[in-house]
């Protein structure tokens, strides 16, 4: 199948592929189940576009309490993930045993809840910009990719990731001069369950829940993070810290349980609809790291129509370890009971 290229200003007619993914260890994947990236091609030195198939139902991603029917946020995420890494290295050629630094990434999806449904997975289609290079050529050290999203054509929204790169042989010293000592074994990491029920957090698996004990105050709420070390999508391998992605679904359940607690909203017809953050230190996994987030008035969140999103909110959401800020942000999220939304045409590629 091939699909259309999103972005503001369609380019000369392109296509792209989805009949099969690409090779896994480009994306620092292990599962072919975790793999949605179909196809990239490049445009201009400072361009290229991607496609992502959506699975139609996975263990993680698409399971959980939702009733409204859209893409979950955090894969559209992981796909926006996946095709920085991917042309990081292929097209501007990131050695394999590089590090990939995440210093920031930032999410809007003004055109989610209005989304069409689709008989058959979603064909996810990205035109990523490259900018603020760091580094010759073979020897990049940092870039920004933008991301436009569209799904069937149906603009979603545009992703922001800035991704600083460290050479294999010296990331492992970069990593214990910053801890001041050698890193805990993977294997040592304490396996715990959490104890939130998951229909709190808008999940039916008790193993997608990410969160301890939960403490909700008149304007906000923290919990510890459960590092979920044995989830295979959220750990696909094994890692020495906790990833950005298991940071925001940590946010994301908070700020669901929250948007109940605090406002009385449904958690079912409740989604992420932006995020913005910025990552300053490695959150250690033998180290307990707390999500803490503070309800603010929502602010100019306006859906793709220019109407605003319904209920939107905004949280401000810090995450700490020994008192200590390794990253700090803002979710937005809006409370929809949506009405029917229109079907992609049978017949008709997107």
């Amino acid at each position: 199948m091939e699909a259309e290229i999103p972005g503001r200003g369609r380019p000369e007619a392109k296509t792209l592929e989805f009949t099969q993914t690409v090779d896994r260890s480009l994306l620092h994947r292990w599962a072919l189940s975790e793999v949605f990236l179909t196809d990239a091609r490049r445009v201009s030195e400072s361009e290229y576009l991607a496609a992502a198939q959506l699975p139609s139902a996975h263990g993680y991603y698409t399971e959980g309490t939702s009733r409204l029917g859209v893409p979950d946020p955090l894969l559209l995420l992981e796909c926006c993930r996946q095709a920085e890494t991917y042309g990081g290295h292929v097209f501007f050629d990131v050695a394999r045993d590089t590090t990939f630094l995440l210093r920031s990434w930032s999410m809007s999806l003004p055109g989610l809840l209005t989304a069409p449904t689709y008989p058959r997975p979603g064909e996810l289609a990205m035109r990523v910009r490259t900018g603020n290079r760091r580094g010759a050529a073979g020897d990049v050290r940092r870039l920004t990719y933008d991301i436009d999203m569209a799904l069937f054509g149906h603009r979603l929204g545009h992703a922001s990731i800035d991704v600083g790169y460290i050479p294999g042989p010296v990331y492992a010293a970069v990593r214990e001069r910053g801890r001041g000592g050698p890193l805990t074994p993977f294997a040592e990491i304490p396996r715990t369950a959490s104890r939130v029920p998951p229909f709190l957090v808008g999940r039916t698996d008790p193993a997608n829940v990410v969160l301890g004990d939960v403490t909700v105050g008149p304007d906000g709420a923290s919990a510890p993070i459960r590092p979920p070390v044995d989830h295979r999508s959220m750990f696909d391998h094994e890692q020495d810290h906790l990833p950005g992605m298991v940071l925001m679904e940590a946010a994301r359940q908070l700020c669901l349980l929250a948007a109940s607690e605090l406002f009385g909203a449904s958690v079912p017809r409740t989604t992420v609809v932006g995020l913005d953050f910025s990552f300053t230190r490695y959150a250690e996994l033998d180290s307990l790291t707390t999500v803490h987030i503070r309800k603010a008035e929502a602010y100019g969140y306006t859906a793709e129509s220019g109407d605003r999103l319904p209920q939107a909110r905004l949280f401000h959401v810090e995450f700490t370890q020994d008192n200590t800020v390794v990253a700090a942000g803002r979710v937005h999220t809006a409370t929809s009971v949506l009405a029917e939304r229109p079907p992609v045409r049978t017949g008709v590629e997107a």
